[in-house]
């Protein structure tokens, strides 16, 4: 029986991250009746390395990629543009060592494509491995979680570098945080350029259809289709690659939480505001607390980022007096952690965006009905993980499952979350509990 779309992406044009890029003609809308092999719904991370991957999988084959939206405008061009090659272990033991040992390995095999990708196609998208700064405002969470976070490195074998409140000081230009541990391997870049350049790449097999939301689908039955508002295609399989909004397609509507977050761009800083900042030419911080803290970057035109704010967000949608909130928080934590640059930190770009989060930190991800293939819930580490998700749905979907998808799936998928309003119910008291334990790390 066919399902209508409910809830699409609505894109406010507001992402900072496309607004400092050149104009890009998007490619044309789907219209009228059309056939295809393969469907991939997304043009995300996920999404777009499907494809790739099918076009690699299915020479011959004809494989359509239906993008409700423009690439790199929906929410894989409005993350803060890190691409970490490691996990996040809340804890040490038997079992987190050996998920974090094949965690890294699909991390790092996602950002060897991705590289790859950026190198071979000429990506513009200030692409950087400069590492990460994962930093910690208070002692007591420095000794809680930095502590934990350095004996998994050390049980991994991977290198890292600890750092104090004066050395941050001489590289990031602030004495904002009381500790921190450096890894090497994250790359920085603008997320909104790697996507779009990522959709501008894809292989001549691949047609992108670009402002065409799905506003219905039959997934099962002897002539399964897509429809969109301007056309329909009827197809053999299909991939789901929209994240969080996977819901409004009846797949995984009890497995994920959809998560709202605000970030924001500032001008370019004066010379005389650089000269006060530390070493580093550019930087990513990540928070040792996931839910309260803030995640900030230095970029390469000297620009500062922040990103706070964490809200549930069941209905996928905010408001003004939200929004205006949020913004008036990033000025005042830029305030504080750099207001001895002198000069006004003025805010230039301020935006949302959703990502899907997990009970127990797992993927959604795998067959859902006949012939249709979904992968869904990043976590927070959406351009590595979802770039593998991509890549491993589409070897599923033509019965190939490898070891690095045993690496992938090495927590299972989701688990189940309760029903509305029990879920909203629990949703809000385990962020008040996480906000009150955080309240000095933002």
């Amino acid at each position: 029986m066919p399902r209508l779309i409910d809830r699409l992406p609505n894109d406010d044009h507001t992402n900072g991250w496309s607004a400092l890029l050149p104009a890009r003609t998007p490619r044309p809308s789907l219209v009228g009746e059309r056939d295809f092999d393969w469907v991939v719904i997304g043009a995300g991370y996920a999404g777009l390395a499907a494809a790739r991957r099918l076009a690699a999988l299915q020479p011959g084959k004809s494989i359509a990629v239906v993008e409700s939206g423009v690439a790199g405008e929906n929410a894989s061009g409005r993350n803060s543009g890190f691409a970490i090659d490691l996990p996040h272990a809340p804890s040490t033991s038997a079992a987190s060592v050996e998920q974090g040992h094949r965690a890294i390995r699909v991390g790092r095999f996602a950002l060897a494509e991705l590289e790859r990708l950026v190198r071979d196609h000429r990506i513009e998208c200030d692409w950087e491995r400069r590492g990460r700064y994962h930093a910690a405002v208070t002692s007591e969470v420095a000794s809680k979680v930095l502590d934990t976070y350095a004996s998994n490195l050390r049980a991994w074998g991977e290198s890292y570098e600890p750092l104090t409140r004066d050395e941050l000081e001489g590289r990031l230009g602030t004495r904002y945080y009381h500790a921190a541990i450096y890894t090497p391997g994250t790359c920085l870049m603008n997320p909104a350029a790697l996507v779009r350049g990522l959709a501008d790449s894809l292989p001549p097999e691949v047609e992108l259809f670009e402002n065409s939301p799905v506003v219905e689908v039959e997934f099962n039955g002897p002539s399964p289709f897509v429809r969109t508002t301007t056309g329909r295609i009827r197809f053999g399989k299909l991939i789901l690659a929209v994240n969080a909004f996977s819901a409004s397609f009846g797949v995984f509507q009890d497995r994920q939480i959809p998560v709202l977050l605000f970030a924001s761009l500032t001008k370019p800083l004066t010379p005389e505001q650089q000269a006060r900042l530390g070493t580093d030419a550019s930087w990513g911080i990540t928070p040792a607390h996931g839910v309260a803290g803030s995640t900030l970057r230095l970029t390469a035109d000297k620009r500062l980022l922040i990103r706070q704010g964490f809200d549930y967000s069941p209905s996928l949608t905010t408001n003004d007096a939200r929004r205006d909130a949020a913004r008036a928080k990033h000025m005042d934590l830029l305030a504080r952690r750099f207001g001895h640059l002198g000069g006004s930190l003025d805010i230039e770009h301020f935006w949302m965006g959703w990502l899907a989060v997990s009970h127990n930190h797992a993927p959604a991800f795998g067959q859902v009905s006949d012939n249709i293939y979904a992968a869904a819930c990043c976590n927070g580490a959406g351009i590595v993980r979802h770039t593998a998700a991509g890549i491993l749905i589409a070897e599923l979907a033509n019965g190939q499952r490898s070891e690095l998808t045993d690496d992938f799936l090495v927590q299972g998928t989701a688990s189940y979350i309760p029903p509305r309003p029990i879920r909203d119910i629990g949703v809000h008291l385990t962020l008040m509990r996480e906000r009150a334990s955080g309240r000095h790390e933002i």
